[in-house]
């Protein structure tokens, strides 16, 4: 009479289990990137044994390729896995917007994504006799502001925003999204977006993404996903103001900065998108 199964032998997913395989192996030599041929022999197998699910982990950005073709984990199980904690996000952010309204004279507030909507998360007043701000807690539209457009930017492609948008609740119609979206595309490469408000006539809103993947190969942090958006709302200017470059500059300097901090906090505070 053979033997019962057990749970494990009954419900076997081989390719699962040659996956978390090289996860493991990675993790436990986490200070010495690994070949393919180094995995393979690690873990008892052959190269072709293991290419596809290497193939797999690298496109999902479980695992990256470095020098010479050595891979090792990327911090996206830490990240999965993290405790989510806003207002750990709110302490940390709020010496670089504090500095950024120093520096450009403007307010400034920082938006999250939390509940389903997008709301401030912070708001800091300026020390000019007269600031714009939003009241911490208040939520926004992501469709045509240029907060959105940050969040937005964090998915791959048009299709993958407007289910973004479709699953936050906002549903607009393709053909809608399909104006707005090379104003998203525009804040994936240059990391700002400026459009009016949707909140108040005459405003110019400038907000860039923070990110909190370090490894693009600029040495920005441009490429990771986006944790939150900081506004700098502008009465009275132009898109091609004078005034509103030099913010651009000031802003893109400050949720880098304040992403690559984020980025060496053990664990990463906040849902990323």
């Amino acid at each position: 009479m053979t033997d019962k199964p057990t749970r494990l032998q009954k419900y076997a997913a081989p390719a699962l289990e040659k996956g978390l395989d090289i996860l493991e192996l990675l993790a436990l030599q986490a200070q010495t990137p690994l070949s393919h041929a180094d995995i393979a022999k690690g873990l008892g197998r052959s190269k072709n044994e293991i290419f596809r699910m290497m193939v797999v982990l690298e496109e999902r950005g479980y695992i990256e390729r470095g020098a010479e073709d050595l891979f090792c984990l990327t911090p996206k199980i830490a990240n999965l896995t993290a405790p989510r904690s806003e207002a750990r996000l709110r302490e940390v952010a709020q010496p670089f917007l504090s500095r950024l309204s120093e520096e450009t004279g403007h307010s400034n507030h920082m938006w999250v994504i939390a509940d389903g909507k997008m709301r401030v998360a912070l708001s800091t007043g300026s020390a000019a006799p007269y600031s714009l701000s939003l009241k911490e807690g208040e939520e926004g539209a992501l469709f045509q502001s240029s907060a959105g457009a940050c969040f937005l930017s964090g998915q791959p492609d048009p299709a993958q925003r407007l289910q973004m948008l479709h699953d936050l609740g906002e549903f607009v119609d393709a053909d809608a999204y399909g104006a707005f979206d090379p104003e998203v595309e525009t804040c994936a490469k240059q990391q700002i977006s400026v459009q009016p408000s949707l909140q108040a006539r005459g405003v110019m809103e400038v907000s860039a993404p923070v990110r909190i993947d370090t490894g693009a190969p600029d040495g920005t942090n441009s490429s990771g996903s986006v944790l939150a958006a900081v506004t700098v709302p502008m009465l009275g200017v132009s898109a091609q103001d004078n005034d509103v470059a030099r913010v651009c500059d000031a802003l893109r300097h400050a949720v880098q900065s304040l992403g690559l901090r984020l980025s060496l906090l053990t664990p990463v505070t906040g849902p990323t998108f």
